[in-house]
Order: C-alpha cells, then sequence, then structure tokens
C-alpha cells in the first residue's frame, strides 16, 4: 500500500509541498537499510566529540536533504538516547535550509553526547559540517 502511495505522484508532490519551511518530514528521513549502507560507505567522515557524522552528496539534482540517526546502548539508556536524537533532529530541522541540496546525513551517536548541552553539540555539529564545506553560513 506505502509502495502504491510512493509512485503516486500527487502523493509526492503533497510530500514536496509539506517539507518546505521548517518542517520535518518523511522525505527528509532515511529509511532503507540501503540508503543508510550507501552513506556509512562512500560518504565523507566527519567526527567531533559527541557525534560521527557521515555526508553523501547524492548528486541526483534534487532539494531534499535526508537524515538519519544511529545510536546503540552505549550512549545511555533510552531517556538519554531520546533526547540526544531529539535534538540532533532539531540541529537539522532549523539549519536543512544552509546545507547544500542532495545531501544525505547521518548521526553516529558517541556516549559522551549524554552529558553535552544542546548549545554546545550545535556548535560542533556545524563546525564540522562548515569545515567541511557542507554547511553555508548566509
Amino acid at each position: 500500500m506505502l509502495e502504491e502511495k510512493k509512485a503516486d505522484k500527487h502523493f509526492q508532490h503533497k510530500m514536496l509541498i509539506s517539507s518546505k519551511g521548517f518542517s520535518f518530514c518523511y522525505i527528509e528521513k532515511l529509511h532503507t537499510t540501503a540508503d543508510f549502507n550507501r552513506v556509512l560507505k562512500y560518504g565523507k567522515k566527519l567526527k567531533t566529540i559527541f557525534v560521527d557524522i557521515c555526508v553523501f552528496n547524492r548528486k541526483d539534482n534534487n532539494e531534499i536533504r535526508r537524515f538519519g540517526l544511529v545510536t546503540s546502548k552505549k550512549v545511555g539508556n533510552a531517556i538519554c538516547r531520546n533526547r540526544a536524537k531529539r535534538r540532533l533532529r532539531e540541529i537539522f530541522r532549523i539549519n536543512k535550509h544552509k546545507l547544500l541540496s542532495s545531501l544525505d546525513i547521518i548521526f553516529v551517536l558517541k556516549p559522551q553526547i549524554s552529558s553535552v548541552r544542546y548549545d554546545e553539540l550545535k556548535v560542533a555539529v556545524l563546525d564540522s559540517l562548515k569545515k567541511a564545506n557542507f554547511y553555508i553560513d548566509i
């Protein structure tokens, strides 16, 4: 059923319209194992104290930037993991318009992320993306 909806051009058009602004919609998330494996295998690796970032440029002239998260129980209990994931999703959601288009980004969380404040995490992630020229500060 879902595959039929994806093939439906009207459904895709509605998804594109909803992805504008600061929302975070379905098509802006990485879903398949193949997508994750492609980014992890061929993407550029950026390292920070709190998170490893893998960035892959799809080169398909699509404006959509897609986002994925990888975490483990080493990060902490469910509360710590979910808090870290919410923070990274928010950083992506607010700053996705300043990223280059056609990017797939995966954040691999490290155990140190559970003890960091939001503003420190935001600075670390954005500085790493700026150094790699994936982030354009307008």
